[in-house]
């Protein structure tokens, strides 16, 4: 079974890239499972329930979230949808699902959505202690992890943690696609970052002259989208038969 993993699609630009890219990697890596991070998919950031809607229709299966997945008023909504896992590691009473299992032809493949502690603003719980906990009640035949992380050493140490255990942990959130992907000694296939979907030479996404403004005044600004350019597109392919991890980084010229 092959699961397409596609990564932070950002804002217009990001769902112009996902428009331009998605069904030509379909057809040529002919996925049973597809899963889109769609914490920033939405102009306000979020997930909206139109997009979920019309994404389910072009055939993603499951979408994940991460620290904006409360950012939109309508997140309540959003997070009562099926196939929308939200940050599990949030405290007992948050709404959404911790998890989504999607069946396939019955093989059940679990998502477990999680968020990084380190350099993170959420007052969270520990991923790695949820994720014990967790997996004491999913009753999958495999298990794939979003880790929407900061920090490459949480990633690389949460993999190692999980090693054996579950079918693969995918990084997000950085935006940037790292050149490591690698099966663990024990089975478990990782990347640190998967990258994102959407302008190629903003600033992971936003506008250029305001994140080089951010960095030589120190005035924080909330981040506005790059709105024009070229376009790149960023995913992972998973074997879950095989264990064979394939990076899909298409960049225009």
């Amino acid at each position: 079974m092959k699961v397409l993993f596609i990564g932070d699609v950002y804002m217009e630009q990001g769902r112009k890239a996902f428009d331009k890219y998605f069904a030509s990697v379909k057809q040529e890596y002919k996925p049973q499972i597809i899963i889109v991070n769609g914490e920033n998919i939405s102009d306000t950031n979020g997930l909206s329930e139109e997009i979920y809607k019309d994404y389910l229709k072009r055939g993603v299966n499951v979408f994940t979230l991460g620290n904006h997945a409360f950012s939109r008023r309508d997140y309540p909504e959003v997070l009562a949808l099926p196939y929308v896992a939200r940050p599990a590691n949030y405290g007992p009473g948050t709404l959404g699902n911790e998890y989504v299992i999607y069946n396939y032809n019955g093989t059940r493949v679990a998502v477990v959505n999680l968020l990084g502690r380190i350099f993170m603003r959420d007052p969270i719980d520990n991923p790695f202690t949820k994720m014990d906990e967790l997996l004491e009640t999913i009753d999958a035949e495999h298990i794939i992890v979003d880790f929407h992380a900061e920090a490459t050493s949480e990633k690389i140490a949460l993999a190692h943690y999980l090693d054996g255990r579950v079918d693969a942990v995918i990084g997000t959130h950085t935006h940037v696609p790292t050149a490591d992907e690698m099966v663990l000694p024990f089975g478990t296939m990782y990347q640190t970052d998967v990258g994102m979907s959407g302008v190629k030479y903003g600033i992971i996404g936003g506008e250029v002259a305001q994140g080089i403004r951010k960095f030589v005044s120190g005035v924080p600004e909330r981040v506005k989208a790059e709105k024009s350019g070229l376009l790149q597109f960023n995913a992972v392919l998973l074997d879950l038969d095989t264990k064979k991890i394939t990076r899909i980084n298409i960049k225009e010229e």
